[in-house]
């Protein structure tokens, strides 16, 4: 009857864990391996067959409906656990109310509030690789740091050991008085920020080192003309002065640390003279050679991009490109170079002629990629690739595409009048882009 499966069960669930005292909430008296029992145990209510008969099952369902009560074998092991345990098979209440079934959990806890546990516990605990994961790697301090259990709230003791091991620094017997002395005036659930402003103020952390980086010298170089130079320091202003209020602004946001951005800061500042004359010379040279194509790339741009390069044509040549229109712009650095209407169309189309060239040579070899990768086997068997299958039609004399449908499909063939034969060409493998690229190449 109920009663004896009842019986039954509290007897295999005081089996599972000798070290359990009766009505005992706290978990941490038992060792990892016999919770894991607890968890199996419980398994076993779903599959009852495993350990009752069908005979057994069947009259425990009979004695159910007389009684107009429902067999349920998981009802019945979580009834008898909370009796026996004072929690069942989702685990005993951890801190926000809810129940975890875990463990390292509750041995976390149990380490947070100074709670006693057994040594043999602690052991198994410390013989682990990793004993707390999944947002528990603050507990690993605790098992190691004895001095630590009990002294702070969960929220501030987690940052803590988060702020601490971002820095690379331990925590141990030594510090722990001093670390809980320099976070006592914040509060009991701050941010990482926080907490590492707290013991940077405290003096327990530093700034952290600049990047290797700036403990190597760079070569500026030298530059070209006097254009250069004031290119240079206008870039190397813009950048410092961007680098350093947005540093500012993260930090009023509470995005960043105090110590970071102390960090910050130093790195900006320090960039400003590692600034190359690579690019103010390009321009400079670009200015001076009346290099149109170079120019319309770094000036003929919306306003708020290039100021620098366009600030040094206003106090270097008297031109503002800033505040224009499109055209007008154009049109103003063609003046710079030296070309009238006249020559900037002319200038105009012979670029559209070269990018246009440039394109359909860049289109070409793509499809001769494509066909490379493509397999067509010639009349005496050889099998090769579908760039050669397409220059060697050609060679021989097929010069003229044609196409033809054939159901819903349109097909392709390279054709030789003469001969009354083709080739045959297809759009998915590259042949045929290649086969109009290298026609019209001949035709050129």
């Amino acid at each position: 009857n109920m009663t004896g499966c009842s019986t039954a069960v509290l007897h295999l669930l005081t089996c599972t864990s000798q070290a359990a005292q009766q009505k005992a909430p706290k978990v941490n008296v038992v060792l990892a391996s016999n919770g894991e029992a607890l968890v199996v145990l419980f398994d076993l209510a779903r599959t009852p067959t495993r350990f009752l008969s069908t005979d057994q099952i069947d009259a425990q369902k009979s004695a159910a409906r007389e009684a107009r009560q429902f067999f349920n074998l998981s009802s019945l092991f979580n009834n008898v656990a909370v009796e026996r345990f004072v929690f069942a098979s989702g685990g005993p209440c951890v801190p926000g109310g809810t129940t975890n079934g875990r463990h390292e959990v509750h041995i976390a806890y149990a380490l947070l509030r100074n709670e006693q546990i057994p040594e043999a516990v602690l052991s198994e605990y410390r013989a682990m690789d990793r004993a707390f994961r999944h947002e528990l790697e603050w507990a690993s301090t605790l098992l190691d740091v004895p001095t630590l259990r009990g002294r702070l709230p969960a929220a501030k003791l987690q940052q803590l050991v988060s702020v601490m091991r971002a820095a690379k620094q331990p925590v141990t017997a030594e510090t722990v008085d001093g670390l809980i002395a320099a976070v006592a005036g914040i509060s009991n659930a701050p941010d990482f920020i926080e907490v590492d402003d707290a013991l940077f103020a405290a003096g327990l952390l530093q700034v952290d080192p600049l990047p290797e980086m700036f403990d190597k010298p760079v070569s500026v170089g030298q530059p070209v003309n006097a254009l250069a130079a004031r290119l240079r320091d206008l870039i190397a202003d813009w950048r410092r002065e961007k680098k350093l209020d947005h540093a500012d602004m993260q930090r009023t946001q509470g995005r960043l640390s105090a110590r970071r951005h102390a960090l910050e800061r130093s790195m900006a500042l320090l960039a400003h003279g590692r600034e190359t004359f690579e690019w103010p010379n390009r321009v400079a040279v670009a200015l001076e050679s009346r290099d149109v194509a170079s120019l319309l790339n770094i000036l003929d741009t919306p306003d708020d991009q290039n100021r620098s390069s366009k600030q040094v044509v206003l106090e270097f040549h008297g031109l503002k490109l800033r505040g224009l229109t499109a055209k007008s712009r154009r049109r103003a650095i063609f003046e710079l170079c030296g070309l009238d209407g006249t020559a900037q169309t002319a200038w105009e189309a012979s670029e559209l002629s070269r990018t246009q060239a440039q394109r359909k040579e860049q289109n070409a070899q793509r499809a001769k990629e494509a066909a490379q990768n493509a397999r067509y086997k010639r009349g005496d068997g050889v099998v090769i690739d579908g760039a050669q299958h397409v220059e060697d039609a050609i060679a021989s004399g097929f010069r003229e595409i044609r196409d033809w449908r054939k159901g819903a499909s349109k097909q392709y063939a390279l054709v030789n009048t003469e001969l009354n034969e083709a080739r045959r060409l297809q759009v998915k493998d590259g042949t045929l882009d290649y086969a109009r690229a290298m026609l019209e190449r001949l035709a050129a």
